[in-house]
């Protein structure tokens, strides 16, 4: 089975990056990635290589050229099995935009933890023990002429930093350029919503299984979507994050309207019954939303 490795590195997506891998539509294939840097590399013997390679946030595992994908098309990226690492961090710098500024520089100060991860478990502390949900913070493809860091997200896709980006979901990408250049990364063994932390959820490395697939791009479609077997999935990325919230919902007003047949004044009635969202990153440049409907409500 091929394989993207940790070999080559990129911490900006974008149209000339090189690929490093070729896959066929239907292809199983797997993607080692890269751990963030953290406080776990102090007093590896390895250290100062490992701080040299890590010049960046959220390492893509190479560029993934897709054979066949062509600018309209649609990608859609299958994620199988996820097999984390032992070894993962979080930190806290003491500053970001999810506390309230009358703490006072936060009220709470910079801190890390380094944790086991082992038998589908976090090893917290000795006594606390929280259960593993891995998933993966970053997938994109290559926007069609600009780059961004590995910090950002947008209609191509990136920094997500959306737990239902897991094993059994489906997320579905605008193609930009020739072979849609797939990047994926940013590994996490569990997130909470918001990720306040700033690096995490539990930062890991891993390995997981993905199989891509091409369509026709949907007309209405012009922000990433995500699909499991319970609910359809849009999403948002912004900044103020009302604003992206706002994206969310009104890329789910024009699906249903698109592929549900509802009128979009219904559509939008519909959803005030049964919309969940929620806002699950608070702290990269742009904030990100997810907006899911149960299929279950669906005709």
């Amino acid at each position: 089975m091929k394989r993207a490795t940790k070999d080559i590195l990129y911490f900006e997506t974008g149209p000339d990056n090189e690929p490093t891998l070729h896959v066929e539509p239907g292809e199983e294939f797997e993607v080692e990635t890269q751990i963030n840097l953290g406080q776990w590399v102090e007093g590896r013997p390895d250290e100062d290589e490992l701080r040299r390679k890590l010049r960046g946030g959220n390492p893509s595992s190479g560029c993934i050229y897709v054979n066949g994908a062509e600018p309209g098309q649609a990608l859609t990226v299958h994620v199988g099995k996820i097999d984390v690492d032992p070894i993962g961090y979080t930190s806290f710098r003491g500053s970001n935009g999810a506390m309230p500024g009358w703490l006072g520089g936060t009220g709470v100060g910079s801190h890390h933890k380094v944790v086991e991860i082992s038998g589908g478990y976090i090893h917290w502390s000795g006594s606390l023990k929280i259960p593993a949900k891995p998933m993966l913070g970053f997938v994109g493809v290559a926007p069609q002429r600009t780059r961004w860091h590995n910090g950002w997200c947008g209609e191509w896709g990136g920094n997500f930093d959306i737990p239902e980006v897991t094993t059994g979901a489906s997320v579905h990408l605008p193609v930009n350029v020739p072979g849609a250049l797939l990047h994926v990364g940013d590994m996490h063994a569990r997130q909470g919503d918001g990720e306040i932390c700033g690096a995490g959820g539990i930062e890991a490395g891993g390995t997981v299984r993905l199989r891509c697939e091409l369509g026709d791009k949907p007309d209405s479609m012009t922000w990433p979507r995500i699909t499991d077997a319970t609910h359809v999935m849009t999403t948002g990325q912004a900044r103020p994050a009302e604003d992206a919230f706002r994206t969310a919902l009104s890329e789910m007003v024009l699906w249903l309207e698109d592929e549900y047949a509802m009128p979009r004044g219904e559509a939008y009635m519909f959803l005030g019954q049964v919309l969940e969202a929620r806002c699950t990153q608070f702290v990269n440049p742009t904030f990100s939303y997810v907006a899911k409907v149960n299929r279950q409500y669906l005709p």
